[in-house]
């Protein structure tokens, strides 16, 4: 799949990212004026059940989506469970409205299954080690990253990353962050960078 398609393909069936299916919700016209909604339905030290919903102009429930994360199932949701769950929830109301790939779930959900199902990275606990400003720095740099890899602007994100000035810690989470795409092309530049040198 190109990169800034939004769909990914794992184990041969395609599925679309959370973040592609609210471009797309918002892109389309009619959904102007529709509103996308979330709600803590649980939540405590050991699980967050988060309920998202699609309401029309009218206000009236078009979808739902529903997503639980248990906090030890992985280093990223021991810190946070609330967002990934509030953005599983988001992908399988806009499923149920119409807007997947192939597949009702989203890469994302399919990406940490599978994460949580095989044996942890050494960047897993990265992100526990920092304190909460740079948790923040972190992921805003994180996302950044994904905004320009998405419109295929691998020179920038890699400029980005470097104007970060990141400690090594901080590093290795904002890494464990990105996509397998994003590093894969963002190491390639890297390495013909440092051959131009």
């Amino acid at each position: 799949m190109k990169p800034d398609s939004g769909k990914v393909m794992i184990h041969g069936k395609e599925y679309s990212t959370v973040a592609s299916r609210v471009a797309q919700f918002r892109a389309n016209g009619m959904y102007v004026v529709w509103s996308i909604t979330t709600e803590v339905l649980f939540r405590d030290s050991e699980v967050v059940v988060m309920k998202a919903s699609i309401a029309d102009d009218k206000g009236r429930v078009i979808a739902t989506g529903h997503a639980e994360e248990v906090r030890a199932s992985s280093q990223i949701n021991r810190t946070s469970a609330l967002e990934n769950a509030e953005t599983s929830a988001i992908g399988r109301a806009l499923a149920a409205l119409g807007m997947a790939g192939t597949e009702f779930a989203s890469a994302d959900e399919v990406a940490q299954a599978i994460q949580q199902q095989g044996a942890h990275r050494p960047s897993d606990g990265a992100m526990e080690s920092l304190d909460t400003d740079m948790k923040t720095v972190v992921i805003d740099t994180a996302e950044e990253v994904k905004v320009l890899m998405a419109g295929g602007k691998t020179d920038e994100a890699l400029t980005w990353l470097e104007a970060a000035m990141l400690p090594a810690e901080a590093k290795i989470a904002c890494w464990a962050l990105l996509p397998s795409h994003y590093r894969s092309a963002i190491k390639k530049l890297q390495e013909a960078k440092r051959g131009q040198r």
